[in-house]
């Protein structure tokens, strides 16, 4: 049995790296070359699971000095964030930037007055905590809680640093590279090419999947968040479809974020 599950955990990561390169190759082929697959499925998964693979590369060798089983610290809340963050980064930049297959502006980050932004994004990002909440509130009558605030109690050990640690992991990085991947490269690239109700959802799926926690939620737990996750994902595609631009989009998320957790943590 121990048997069987190593040769698939091995042909998983085999089929992981392959993919991770698939993505990757066609950015050293020049512009053209990299430009052929945007818009598509394949693209928008295979990226997807790139992330999650590099994800991977990142945790699995420290994952026998985190002891995350344990809980979270703000130090290994930080390990854990970047190590999304990052692969996301680099999946835009080497697969799309660096060829010159789309530029930055192209995905979103063009100048735009900065009332409209704080107007749009905090609007937005407050309707979405209301929203959110309300949901949260009606699924918990059915036993679907998130455990989110659950994973967190380390700040309310730790002090203040540990709580400004998780603001600006949260809500100011955690939205320019989330909305930059999602909103930006998936949904952005996907609307060239799908109608855009397609856009919306695969978009927002994939956004919902990548939040969640096999590891450290059980299955109420997990339908219970990927609900008002998937409901912030739309809001949020919305919010760039409407506006043309990712930086409402960034407000929103940091909004939505900062008061809950705020709240949340006292």
């Amino acid at each position: 049995m121990a048997e069987s599950v190593l040769i698939a955990l091995l042909v998983l990561g085999l089929l992981g790296l392959g993919i991770t390169a698939w993505v990757f190759w066609p950015a050293f082929q020049g512009a053209e070359a990299a430009r052929r697959d945007l818009g598509t499925h394949r693209l928008a998964i295979g990226a997807w699971l790139a992330v999650i693979v590099l994800n991977a590369l990142i945790t699995l060798p420290l994952a026998p000095f985190l002891h995350i089983e344990q809980g979270l610290t703000a130090g290994t809340f930080l390990i854990a964030a970047l190590s999304t963050d990052i692969p996301m980064l680099l999946v835009v930049y080497v697969r799309l930037i660096m060829p010159r297959a789309v530029t930055l502006e192209d995905l979103g980050l063009r100048p735009m007055p900065l009332d409209y932004v704080l107007r749009m994004g905090l609007a937005t990002g407050l309707a979405g905590l209301v929203v959110i909440d309300l949901v949260g509130s009606l699924l918990s009558q059915f036993g679907l809680r998130p455990n989110q605030l659950d994973q967190f109690q380390f700040v309310l050990t730790e002090g203040p640093l540990a709580f400004a640690l998780l603001l600006i992991a949260a809500s100011v990085i955690a939205p320019f590279v989330e909305e930059l991947f999602f909103r930006g490269f998936l949904f952005g690239l996907y609307r060239r090419r799908q109608p855009l109700w397609v856009a919306y959802i695969a978009s927002s799926v994939l956004f919902t999947i990548v939040h969640l926690e096999p590891m450290r939620m059980n299955p109420s737990q997990m339908a219970g968040l990927s609900v008002g996750i998937f409901m912030l994902a739309l809001m949020l595609a919305w919010l760039y479809q409407h506006t043309g631009g990712l930086y409402p989009s960034m407000r929103s998320e940091s909004a939505e974020r900062s008061p809950r957790q705020g709240v949340e943590l006292r």
